[in-house]
């Protein structure tokens, strides 16, 4: 089967007419103006793409997580020694955590298919033999542990394909013009659980070359993995991350026209004090 390459396209036309304009009236150099306003519009794109939380993910597994202490028992702490996966049933219907670990033991299940068997489980690690029951429940436990732990660390992950741009960006400290609360932010995780790398989600580049500037700033998720699954990463991508980067490139070109007005009409004053 041929591959489709899913793209997506954005408006940047105000943004292009309004950097020149902030640069003729304004103190940044064209490096500075393009290098920063393309931190400014990967922190807004980062910032407003949508994520799924950790309650929604448990209720739709229908698995409850509490925190224990290193002795196992109950722990209230935001950040508590281990957690303890349990199912919760809801009548007869089988909890679907178990479901999702049983289909990943067969690699032609409709869920296996789905995800490019990206996660196989082994029915032959299963404890046999007389009175092994016991045992072969609490692997197949530990599995729905795992499974649903990793998917607390990954709630953020199309968000976090902006974090190693940002970063690239803000690392330019001779060109780099915005305020230092952003580079705060920015080096803060989004998930505090979260165990994702971010650097092969994602990348930004600086060249100069004569009056020409180019900075990229690129959100990679859906590229270079799981073909199955890069595909259904790319298109969440563009579903949730074409909208708020719109509206993070919109508001940049606003707050540069507006500020080259402001320049504008200072120097006026300051030339023609009169007018």
């Amino acid at each position: 089967m041929m591959a489709v390459q899913q793209t997506s396209k954005v408006d940047v036309s105000v943004l292009q007419a309004a950097i020149p304009q902030i640069v003729a009236f304004g103190r940044r150099t064209l490096r500075e103006q393009c290098v920063t306003s393309a931190a400014f519009i990967s922190l807004d794109a980062q910032a407003n793409m949508a994520a799924v939380d950790i309650p929604t993910i448990d209720s739709e597994l229908n698995v409850e997580v509490t925190g224990i202490t290193k002795t196992g028992r109950l722990s209230k702490a935001k950040k508590p020694y281990g957690h303890r996966v349990t199912t919760v049933r809801s009548g007869k219907a089988v909890p679907a955590a178990v479901l999702i670990v049983m289909a990943r033991t067969n690699p032609n299940s409709a869920y296996s298919l789905s995800t490019g068997n990206r996660w196989p489980l082994d029915l032959n690690q299963l404890p046999k033999g007389k009175g092994s029951m016991a045992a072969r429940l609490a692997m197949i436990n530990q599995w729905i542990s795992r499974m649903t732990l990793a998917r607390h660390s990954s709630t953020h992950f199309l968000q976090h394909g902006w974090a190693q741009a940002i970063r690239t960006l803000l690392s330019d400290p001779a060109h780099y013009a915005g305020k230092s609360k952003f580079q705060v932010n920015a080096q803060t995780k989004i998930n505090p659980i979260n165990t994702l790398g971010s650097a092969d989600l994602g990348m930004a580049t600086i060249a100069a070359s004569g009056d020409a500037v180019l900075v990229t700033s690129e959100n990679a998720v859906g590229e270079g993995g799981n073909a199955v699954l890069d595909a259904k990463h790319r298109q969440a991508l563009i579903l949730h991350g074409t909208p708020p980067l719109q509206s993070a490139i919109d508001k940049e070109a606003g707050t540069m026209l507006a500020k080259a007005q402001e320049y504008f009409d200072r120097g006026m004053k300051q030339e023609f004090p009169n007018l």
